[in-house]
């Protein structure tokens, strides 16, 4: 199964799709509008869904007598009960086949840390979850909850989609054959991100039977290792495991280039596509097979990638 042949499922601010915001407004957003294509959207805007009408008067956070309350700019009417109340109904109506949410950055309902929070006075105090995203980010721990903004950051990109399409995947696993399956074509991703969950992953890969016990174990873990931001030093460990397949095959020449590569890579001289292209033809000149089913060489599908080509060819 490729990233292609699954969509992952979003919840994501419908202002990215509809004139829903405060001043009649549409966001847009190019990850999202991609993305379109590949996931499953389930829209959601806490404004409108609790009563406020469009266009309307902006509102804020506020932080009254030590509490989060969400007011207009008058301090007039209060909508805090409201956005609580309608944010823990729209989370017990949620399939439980979620893998990840995109909301709209520095909104007082949906911005994730970078809403404006405002004291008694009326003035900026500091930054703040929007009322919405809090129990967003309280009820959903184990999901992959990102801003528009984040997203247009290369890294940050790769990680959400690495996520939520890994997520995706393993949503589909439901049977022992088909774990062994997706711990084994995800071995060197998982290495690559966190090596000790890998391991104790596969001793549960490992014990006979499959039970929605050991599904629920190892999805914790694989949640924890997909949350583990990709470091230099275990990428490159995770390299050398996958270059072992080829080291015997290859040439002097061919040893010495991939060395130097690497430490290319060290020094964010090249990128991490380099290594892995440069693998893949090896995997390919020699059929290795299970080299090739590796998913760390495409966690998602690779037109999204697009996003970044696309940006360098306008700022040349």
């Amino acid at each position: 199964m490729t990233a292609k042949d699954i969509k992952p499922k979003l919840v994501v601010s419908r202002c990215f799709f509809e004139h829903t915001r405060y001043d009649g407004g549409i966001i847009s957003s190019e990850i999202v509008r991609k993305l379109e294509k590949y996931c499953d959207f389930i829209k959601v805007c806490p404004e409108v869904e609790i009563g406020l009408p469009v266009p309307r008067e902006p509102i804020d956070v506020f932080l009254i007598k030590n509490e989060l309350r969400l007011m207009n700019k008058t301090m007039s009417e209060d909508l805090t009960d409201k956005m609580v109340y309608f944010s823990h109904k729209f989370t017990d109506s949620l399939p439980n086949d979620i893998d990840g949410m995109i909301l709209k950055s520095k909104s007082p309902s949906c911005g994730l840390n970078d809403a404006k929070l405002y004291g008694e006075n009326g003035r900026v105090i500091s930054k703040t979850p929007g009322l919405f995203a809090k129990v967003m980010l309280e009820r959903f721990p184990h999901l992959a909850i990102e801003s528009e903004m984040r997203l247009t950051n290369d890294k940050l990109r790769f990680e959400f989609l690495t996520f939520i399409f890994t997520h995706a995947r393993f949503r589909k696993v439901n049977s022992k054959e088909e774990l062994v399956e997706f711990h084994s074509r995800n071995k060197y991703l998982l290495m690559a991100k966190n090596e000790k969950a890998m391991r104790d992953m596969g001793k549960l890969v490992a014990q006979k039977g499959f039970d929605d016990t050991i599904k629920i174990a190892y999805e914790q873990l694989l949640v924890k290792a997909l949350k583990t931001p990709l470091k230099v030093p275990k990428v490159i460990n995770t390299l050398l495991h996958l270059y072992g397949y080829f080291k015997d095959k290859l040439s002097l020449q061919e040893k010495a280039y991939f060395m130097d590569l690497l430490e290319d890579y060290k020094n964010h001289i090249v990128n991490l596509q380099t290594l892995l292209a440069i693998l893949k033809s090896w995997a390919i000149r020699y059929s290795v097979d299970y080299v090739l089913d590796q998913t760390f060489f495409e966690p998602y599908p690779k037109e999204l990638d697009q996003l970044k080509l696309e940006r360098e060819v306008t700022e040349r």
